[in-house]
């Protein structure tokens, strides 16, 4: 049989070297890791185990029918020689032994037609001897076991308190596990194939079989639908099909176990609710409702330009919603992700309209108050004075209001070309420098090649390469000297700009290594064209 050789042991095997062997081939085969291959084995170990086990009890019947049995001890002689005086006895006729009517019924018995028999064994009134043997071969021929006990169980009430046959907790047992088995495997096949109405129909006639009512084998039965679940895909509405045939309802606390996996289905159950809910707002076009458009932007296979003609309608609340939906994705169902039309949750930042921020215009005014006043100290280096500092840090004021709003301008109109912009982007700038695309050729580009100019006009060749380096280590290195608290950022919001939660610590030495730089230059080199520009003479 197949069960020896999955268990490596010889067909003569007893119980105590199979229960071995079998321990030691489940360290291998872990339910855990290869939940196939454990059903085999665990298939196979109950077989054999219960061929075993029947083996050793055919063994002590011979043993017993053998044993001869012991003659009766009289008094004396005489109480034997009356005992044996058979004269007075007259000879009875000879009478054909009856033949056994269950016996010839059991003869020839098979898969295939044992209901005719039992109809048989009904007529002959030999009921009861014909479900023994019934149950007799069950165990001498493991093949046809659960064919009949899937009969046996419906019409004799087998493995129910009030069954004829007289069986041992070993038989129950083998019977029950090998049914159950079956049950499982006609049900995963029905899930395999999608249909979950069938399944339906087979789990509720499987579950109203009167064996299964008994609370022990019922507690079994749905720990292994709990686990066929587990271990399947299935939909919501069959889900909820299966907690109405077995009366699960987690808000009354009823549930199989173990626990860890009942929650595990109700986690995975409201995530597929979600996810339908989901999909149901993301086909139907009618609703315009700030999630119906969320989802079908992050559900929906688009180009980017059909993303850019979605979104540009889009305000406030459409890009709040969003943000809700990618974080609840990100956060509460992970799982979910690999099913959404984008692999980036997020991508659709890259189309949010960046507004200008205060911090801008702070910043534009220290490059230009740094540059101005490099560029002051160098021309009136006697005659630097508070008064001085402050005149240069007012006449940044008006070069940085200039470049605050041609930076917000350029915003506005660069927003038109997003699409390309962001076309652009990917194709120029490396995914690891850029992983998000938050920056973006034409939209921030433009920008910061002015102000490279500007440097350079303001303090030359150094103040162009101090500009370029500080913008390549902030784009290169990730990681900031501080963090900047809220409570700073509302109280100080003309200041939050600057603040050194911004700064890589590598760009905070490189700016104080130029400007050393440049302020040496200035004094010993005035001559050579490093920090300023000579325009040519008419």
């Amino acid at each position: 049989m197949e069960c020896w050789t999955l268990l490596q042991l010889p067909d003569d095997a007893d119980e105590r070297t199979i229960k071995r062997s079998y321990a030691r081939l489940l360290k291998n085969c872990r339910p855990d890791d290869d939940a196939a291959g454990f059903q085999r084995l665990r298939e196979a170990y109950e077989e054999a185990l219960a061929y075993a086990r029947w083996r050793a009890d055919a063994q002590e019947e011979q043993t017993v029918a053998a044993t001869p049995i012991a003659e009766p001890a009289y008094a004396n002689l005489n109480d034997l020689a009356e005992l044996m005086d058979v004269s007075v006895l007259q000879p009875a006729p000879a009478e054909a032994p009856k033949a056994d009517p269950a016996q010839a019924l059991l003869s020839g018995l098979n898969a295939n037609n044992f209901i005719e028999r039992w109809a048989l064994a009904i007529q002959q009134d030999c009921t009861d001897a014909f479900q023994s043997g019934l149950l007799r071969h069950c165990f001498e021929h493991p093949g046809e076991r659960v064919a009949i006990a899937r009969w046996a169980v419906n019409h004799l009430e087998w493995l129910t308190p009030w069954q004829q046959v007289a069986m041992t907790p070993w038989q129950h047992d083998v019977l029950s596990g090998e049914l159950l088995q079956d049950y499982r495997r006609n049900l995963q096949a029905l899930l395999e194939q999608k249909a979950e109405r069938e399944f339906i129909i087979e789990l509720t006639q499987y579950n109203n079989q009167p064996w299964l009512r008994v609370f022990d084998l019922q507690q079994q039965w749905q720990r292994l639908i709990l686990q066929l679940l587990h271990d399947t895909t299935w939909s919501v509405p069959l889900f909820e099909r299966v907690c109405q045939v077995f009366g699960w309802d987690d808000q009354k606390g009823v549930y199989p176990e173990p626990a860890w996996m009942w929650r595990e289905l109700v986690s995975r159950c409201e995530q597929e609710s979600f996810y339908a809910h989901l999909q149901d707002k993301a086909q139907d076009k009618r609703r315009m409702s700030a999630d119906a458009l969320a989802a079908r932007l992050l559900l929906t296979p688009m180009t980017a330009t059909q993303h850019k003609r979605m979104i540009d309608g889009f305000g406030e609340n459409e890009w709040n919603a969003c943000q809700h939906l990618a974080d609840t994705l990100t956060w509460r169902y992970p799982q979910l992700a690999e099913r959404v039309a984008q692999d980036d949750l997020y991508f659709w930042r890259k189309f949010v309209p960046r507004p200008i921020y205060t911090q801008v215009f702070i910043r534009l005014w220290a490059v230009f108050a740094l540059g101005i006043g490099l560029s002051i100290a160098h021309d009136i280096p006697n005659k630097l004075d508070l008064m001085s500092v402050f005149i240069f840090l007012l006449m940044s004021c008006g070069p940085a209001i200039v470049g605050f709003r041609i930076t917000q301008a350029w915003a506005n109109m660069s927003s038109v070309y997003r699409v390309p912009d962001i076309w652009l982007s990917q194709y120029l700038i490396p995914k690891r420098l850029n992983p998000n695309d938050y920056w973006l050729v034409i939209r921030h580009g433009v920008p910061q090649v002015i102000m490279l100019i500007a440097c350079g006009l303001m303090l030359g060749v150094l103040g162009a390469i101090t500009y370029a380096g500080a913008l390549l280590i902030n784009l290169l290195h990730k990681k900031r000297i501080g963090h900047m608290s809220q409570r700073f950022s509302q109280d100080w919001p003309w200041l939050n700009g600057l603040h050194w939660a911004f700064w890589s610590p590598w760009q905070a030495v490189f700016l104080v290594v130029m400007v050393a730089l440049i302020v040496a230059a200035q004094h010993y080199l005035p001559q050579v064209p490093w920090t300023h520009f000579d325009l040519p003479k008419r």
